[in-house]
């Protein structure tokens, strides 16, 4: 195998959620990505030329190439003297050249360490008519490596209904960094438009733009108009995003900046499953109801989207009520919920829950035997709220997983590829993914009762004849990738001595 064809190989095998678990670099995609969204604004990187280079074809957002990207080309001697004249010359460039609506200068690990202030020199030129805005770093790396462990004892103390929320600040996130800077130097006060909402656009899988006209469809019929797509829109409609009522949001940071500036109250979407499966759809729009005090006519709504959302999909649920199946996760903490919804969203019987935990997720989650011991607790209640029939097991062998596999009908709830050929067809996760709308989760099912009926054992895959292990899965178990991993947990999840 030629090696570019390897690397493009193993690039598109991994997916953003590696990168964002293992990754150590400056948040630059992430902010990139969000000055991609927009329109009439360019980026400048305050790097040197190769991270322009880099960042054109971002490793978060794979699938469409940044071209209009400018760099400060920081050389070695700006690096030893500083480079703030070189910014400066570059954004009068930018502007001379391009007119952008525009400008907004995103910092690099380079511009980091030499401690340049970024802001300073925008508010400078915004005095000479340059509209250019620059985006602060909260840490240095991306993300805050802690952020994981702490979510994961907040979650523990979670009630595993999703009656209660879990919102927890996220530094160290580029796209979040962008926004914050949004909402900090180019939102206006606006008055405020009566039924109206922002929605923040990336985050949302797959069907994320099928789904998100889907949710703005669902409010239109029930009086509820979309001020602004954060950061998906014009420059106009960003500077008067604060007219919306509500804000519905992925990340909390620049929601709670933009509810202390401008008053904008924010539901945040995900944490501790309260919006999971249909009936967590149908809570999502009751939040969205309550919080714009329209509840009488958001609940009608619901009510008949979600019998109509039961009828087009009982045939298929009927079908996959005849189904045995093994439910494998490799996340203790999302397997309540994983349940839950192949059982109740799906109707499929359940046999067996199987828990991959490993040691390395152990150590660089902090999960001590108490926490583990809270996780199981709330799965074990899962179990007996959901599906008393299902039998969970932890970390269970190859020869018992085997065991299980060549009874089952198919294995749900994983894309782990080196389990493949074990006696059942594996229906990967990636294709149970609903969002929220009622027609994702329509769909959802029907490609669920689909992928059940023609699934096959793939006994010869390529990725079978390379040395990866579901131990390691993702990863590609060779000795220098095991090394970097290894390199990587100590510097960044160990470096204060925290060892399980």
């Amino acid at each position: 195998m030629h090696q570019p064809f390897f690397e493009d190989l193993m690039t598109a095998m991994y997916p953003s959620s590696l990168l964002h678990t293992f990754g150590v670099n400056g948040k630059i995609s992430g902010s990139v990505g969000a000055v991609g969204e927009m329109q009439d604004v360019l980026p400048i990187l305050h790097s040197p030329r190769g991270c322009g280079f880099h960042y054109r074809y971002s490793a978060r957002r794979r699938h469409q190439p940044f071209y209009g990207l400018m760099t400060s080309n920081l050389e070695e001697r700006d690096i030893i003297c500083g480079g703030e004249d070189k910014l400066r010359q570059t954004i009068r460039e930018a502007w001379h050249c391009f007119h952008p609506g525009l400008i907004m200068v995103i910092p690099s690990p380079v511009s980091d360490i030499l401690n340049e202030d970024v802001r300073s020199i925008c508010t400078e030129l915004r005095r000479e008519g340059i509209p250019v805005i620059g985006v602060q770093s909260e840490l240095f790396s991306h993300r805050d490596k802690n952020y994981s462990r702490n979510q994961l004892k907040e979650l523990a103390h979670q009630n595993i209904t999703g009656d209660n929320r879990l919102e927890m600040e996220l530094k160290g996130c580029g796209f979040t960094e962008a926004l914050y800077a949004l909402v900090e130097q180019v939102m206006e006060p606006c008055a405020t438009i009566p039924h109206s909402v922002n929605i923040e656009t990336v985050g949302w899988g797959s069907e994320g733009k099928v789904a998100l006209r889907e949710l703005e469809a669902f409010l239109n019929r029930c009086g509820i108009q979309v001020n602004t797509w954060i950061p998906s829109a014009s420059l106009p409609s960003l500077i008067h995003a604060p007219a919306a009522e509500l804000n519905l949001v992925k990340r909390v940071r620049w929601a709670r900046r933009m509810q202390e500036k401008f008053g904008t109250t924010y539901l945040h979407i995900g944490g501790a499953g309260r919006y999971a499966g249909l009936e967590g759809i149908c809570t999502f729009y009751q939040d969205i109801g309550a919080a714009l005090h329209m509840e009488d006519v958001v609940n009608h709504a619901i009510l008949k989207a979600r019998t109509l959302a039961l009828k087009e999909t009982e045939a298929a649920r009927r079908s996959l009520g005849q189904a045995h199946t093994i439910l494998v996760s490799r996340s203790i903490q999302q397997a309540p919920f994983e349940l839950k919804s192949y059982v109740q969203d799906y109707g499929l019987t359940v046999s067996h829950l199987c828990i991959i935990l490993t040691p390395e997720n152990r150590k660089n989650l902090n999960v001590t035997p108490a926490l583990e011991d809270s996780l199981l607790a709330r799965v074990r209640e899962a179990a007996a709220l959901y599906s008393p029939e299902t039998q969970i097991l932890m970390n269970p062998s190859y020869e018992k997983l085997r065991a299980l596999f060549s009874e089952a009908d198919a294995v749900v709830g994983t894309s782990d590829f080196t389990l493949e050929g074990m006696g059942a067809p594996l229906i990967p996760a990636v294709n149970e993914t609903t969002s929220l709308s009622f027609p994702s989760y329509v769909r959802t099912v029907r490609r669920m009762c689909y992928r059940l009926e023609h699934g096959t054992e793939k006994n010869n895959l390529l990725l079978g004849k390379m040395p990866f292990q579901s131990r390691y899965y993702p990863l590609y178990c060779d000795q220098p990738n095991l090394a970097a991993k290894e390199m990587w947990s100590r510097m960044w999840l160990n470096r204060k001595g925290d060892l399980v």
